[in-house]
């Protein structure tokens, strides 16, 4: 527990004194500045960063460079680089390193991971330099390797995709940079040349999947528009399938489970980003979006079907249409997470006596079969008379035609139930296909106990 608790107060603590501005210079990487809370970038000596080229055909990376001094070796890491291939770049976040090599391009991983580590502010500011490094290993790339910076894709989770930005922002002609969650302390709200923004490139998607308020626990991702396309999975804010209290369930599992499993529930919905982009890159199932203005229009039915030109894909295909703006969908709870989406309403009978405390679960009936049982509620709900709930939710299985439709409830406990009733009437369901809008089953169901 001290440990974990130690680096939480390392955060905190320096959370709470604001360092007085300095600036450093890195030759050849030019000058930097710390900017309040956020500290000036480390020595390139102490972040350490490393690129590594891997292609198709090696099951390892095929040349690396890093380390104080790397652009003194550039020459014989490009002679490697095919002008004939696009290029992937792929940068982690806060707390990780990059060793996941994939795809069919010159795959160029940044690990930066010896200047990623706590204290936040300080791995946010060594961001700074990195970007600076990265533009000066693609403007070299480019220069004596021949790749068109147009080709050039960077994909970046959380601080790295503001490492992205960064980079972007000091080259021109970036073809793509793709933001997984990016981060939001010291970002949000910063001027466009310091924090990953639609000019960074060419094409900017962004996908958000934590973008609560920041708490040392969650919402560590930004929640702001930063791309030309920016995609809500779930509201953009918290991931079905991740604790619902991430503090408490942090100590449980401290207990429980030890630092690596506190880890992944402190950072669970903040990494779904990685993972939806990643399922996005191997299925056949698309993660189709709606244009939306929020979360609540959404849940309400207001933004369903597609354009002519079909739906916006989140992920890997995101450029693959001309759509811009603010997208909405929703994801299963667990991988696979795409799947076959369907706008859902339960309206309450006003013969309810009282009120109702707990949460609906659901399960389609199709001509094909039919879903597993999908959790239709974010959270336990106070449910009275005439009342209604709406949600977009997904199913994994192809059902074919809808044909019905079963509502299970589930009383929760605790406190809030007391006085609550063991049963809730629903009047009526409906739901439609959120791909076509042609409400399937709208039929009013009998006055009905659940």
């Amino acid at each position: 527990m001290a440990v974990f608790f130690g680096c939480l107060l390392l955060l905190s603590s320096a959370f709470a004194s604001v360092e007085r501005r300095n600036s450093v210079c890195y030759n050849p990487f030019g000058c930097f500045s710390s900017d309040g809370l956020l500290k000036a970038p480390q020595s390139p000596d102490i972040i350490d960063t490393y690129f590594r080229l891997y292609v198709r055909g090696h099951s390892s990376h095929i040349n690396e460079i890093g380390g104080a001094g790397w652009e003194r070796e550039v020459t014989t890491f490009t002679n490697h680089v095919s002008a004939t291939k696009k290029t992937k770049v792929l940068i982690h976040g806060f707390i990780n390193n990059g060793r996941s090599p994939w795809g069919d391009f010159n795959v160029i991983v940044v690990d930066w991971g010896s200047g990623a580590k706590w204290p936040y502010e300080q791995a946010a500011g060594n961001g700074f330099l990195v970007g600076a490094e990265l533009a000066a290993l693609l403007t070299y790339i480019r220069d004596h390797a021949h790749v068109k910076l147009s080709d050039v894709h960077i994909i970046g989770h959380s601080l790295g995709a503001q490492v992205a930005g960064l980079a972007g922002h000091s080259l021109t002609n970036i073809g793509r940079i793709t933001g997984l969650d990016p981060a939001d302390p010291f970002f949000s709200g910063k001027p466009l040349n310091r924090r990953l923004d639609p000019n960074d490139a060419t094409f900017v998607d962004v996908i958000h999947t934590d973008g609560s308020n920041f708490t040392f626990a969650q919402g560590f991702g930004t929640h702001d528009n930063e791309g030309d396309v920016d995609f809500f999975p779930n509201g953009g804010e918290h991931q079905p399938g991740c604790t619902e209290d991430p503090g408490s369930s942090a100590l449980y599992n401290l207990l429980h489970g030890g630092l690596g499993v506190v880890a992944h529930s402190l950072t669970c919905s903040h990494s779904r980003a990685t993972e939806f982009f990643i399922e996005s890159i191997n299925s056949p199932c698309k993660f189709y979006a709606h244009k939306c203005s929020s979360i609540t229009d959404f849940d309400e039915g207001r933004c369903m079907g597609c354009p002519d030109g079909g739906c916006a894909t989140m992920g890997y295909d995101a450029d693959a249409t001309s759509l811009r703006g603010t997208f909405y969908l929703s994801t299963s709870t667990h991988a696979p997470f795409c799947g076959h989406e369907y706008y859902m309403e339960i309206v309450i009978s006003h013969s309810l006596h009282g009120h109702s405390y707990g949460e609906f679960y659901v399960q389609l009936l199709g001509t094909k079969g039919h879903s597993e049982e999908l959790k239709f509620s974010r959270h336990m709900t106070f449910y009275i008379p005439d009342s209604a709930e709406r949600h977009v939710i997904v199913t994994h299985t192809d059902i074919g035609d809808l044909t019905g439709v079963k509502v299970k409830f589930v009383r929760g406990d605790g406190v809030k139930a007391t006085g609550s009733e063991h049963e809730v009437r629903v009047r009526y369901v409906t739901v439609e296909s959120t791909e076509n809008t042609q409400g399937v089953v709208g039929r009013r169901l009998a006055t009905t106990r659940v």
